[in-house]
């Protein structure tokens, strides 16, 4: 295992991942090609309390940093009992353990539980949603299909922004050129974002086909279904991933899979 090198493109809990990829014996390299920038203080507070002023009857929260951060926005603005009498009044799901753990340490546990985005669409494709207003917490990028499915249904999309991300070119060009000349022996994506903004990067440097057979050459792993379906998108056609969208999981596939190379 010695000497195998993990490209670890992430844009949360970066530090974290390349930790527990040093304890499994691989030397982890942060690819923050996409960084987090949290809007201004001013703009949250306006996005926050223009949708807590339209009463929303849906609310889906995706992170659990811009969870946290819109129940410490509403705390600030005294509209945190507010928020929370609206989401006790209405169905409230969450994406991922840890905007799960923001609500509940809120003291919130009415709560549905989804593993991803196209989990959350499954479960509302035979609801009634007609003339909902949905609260989505967003999470640095447009969400086009579920916007499209709601307002397919008849709800009205309450867009929440409370950070955007960043790409630095730069480190993007690097990142990219490194994969190309097989500096990695293997890669991680934490989620789908990440490789659109690769592929569009590589696409403007007429590197996409160089990047596809890069990829196709060493383990590929994604952190959920989503992200390995945008990877086959590009013509990433070896891509693991594990059923339930655990870093664990994800961590545990590259292990075996570098271990056994």
């Amino acid at each position: 295992m010695k000497n195998k090198r993990v490209a670890i493109c992430a844009t949360r809990r970066a530090d974290d991942i390349a930790k527990k990829v040093l304890e499994l014996g691989f030397e982890p390299f942060i690819e923050d090609v996409v960084i987090m920038e949290k809007l201004p203080e001013n703009v949250m507070a306006e996005n926050i309390k223009k949708a807590l002023d339209q009463e929303p009857d849906v609310f889906y929260f995706t992170t659990g940093e811009g969870t946290q951060l819109i129940f410490q926005k509403a705390k600030e603005l005294n509209l945190d009992k507010r928020l929370k009498v609206l989401m006790e009044s209405g169905k409230v799901f969450v994406r991922g353990y840890k905007a799960r753990g923001v609500l509940l340490s809120e003291g919130f546990k009415n709560f549905i539980y989804v593993e991803s985005t196209h989990d959350l669409i499954e479960k509302l494709k035979d609801a009634n949603l007609s003339n909902l207003r949905v609260f989505i917490q967003m999470y640095g990028e447009k969400l086009p299909d579920l916007e499209a499915f709601l307002l397919s249904k008849g709800a009205s999309v309450l867009e929440v922004w409370v950070y955007k991300y960043q790409v630095n070119l730069t480190k993007m060009d690097a990142f990219i050129e490194k994969l190309m000349n097989g500096f990695y022996s293997a890669v991680l994506f934490t989620s789908a974002y990440q490789v659109d903004y690769v592929f569009k990067r590589a696409e403007e440097n007429s590197k996409r086909s160089e990047l596809i057979k890069a990829l196709g050459q060493l383990p590929v792993i994604a952190m959920g279904h989503t992200t390995a379906e945008r990877l086959f998108k590009y013509g990433v056609l070896k891509v693991l991933y594990p059923e339930k969208e655990r870093l664990i999981y994800a961590l545990d596939i590259l292990e075996r899979v570098l271990s056994d190379g």
